[in-house]
């Protein structure tokens, strides 16, 4: 019988102490939290493997993070330049073998665009991984570089 009150009273002291955690203050006021612009992609990496003299082409894309698309009523230009500092051990993508835009316009009321990038493996010896990172340069005022999500690097394998 002993045990019985001791647990009941053991639950009627936990409930009333998770109760108190209903009161916290949030870690993140997601409202004052800028928009904050990024490569979404789920890895920092995107392989593809191709023969020698075909063309692969990767989705290039970025996008920000907001509440509301449709509240965002201007378009945002995100600056994108190559950075070899984030290449690891793969061989660097020769200039000649892909065109990399400088910028990316986000339309209003939209939040991802998505362009193709072709890389031409013509020129490329088989047998060897190389690699195109991808950075955010830049973003207009007002809004945030994501700090996790501001590169990308594409691989390709060449056979």
């Amino acid at each position: 019988m002993k045990t019985k009150i001791y647990s009941l009273l053991l639950i009627v002291l936990m409930a009333f102490t998770n109760v108190s955690c209903l009161e916290d203050e949030y870690l993140v006021d997601w409202d004052k939290m800028g928009i904050v612009i990024e490569l979404p992609y789920a890895k920092h990496y995107v392989q593809k493997t191709v023969t020698k003299g075909a063309d692969a082409t990767f989705d290039l894309m970025v996008n920000y993070t907001i509440a509301d698309w449709r509240n965002q009523n201007e378009t945002i230009q995100v600056g994108l330049a190559m950075d070899e500092s984030y290449l690891g051990s793969y061989e660097p993508l020769p200039t000649s073998a892909y065109n990399l835009p400088s910028s990316l316009t986000i339309e209003k009321q939209t939040q991802l665009t998505t362009v193709p990038l072709t890389v031409k493996t013509t020129d490329l010896e088989a047998g060897k991984t190389y690699g195109l990172p991808v950075v955010i340069t830049n973003v207009p005022n007002g809004y945030t570089k994501s700090g996790n999500f501001n590169y990308v690097v594409f691989r390709i394998v060449v056979k």
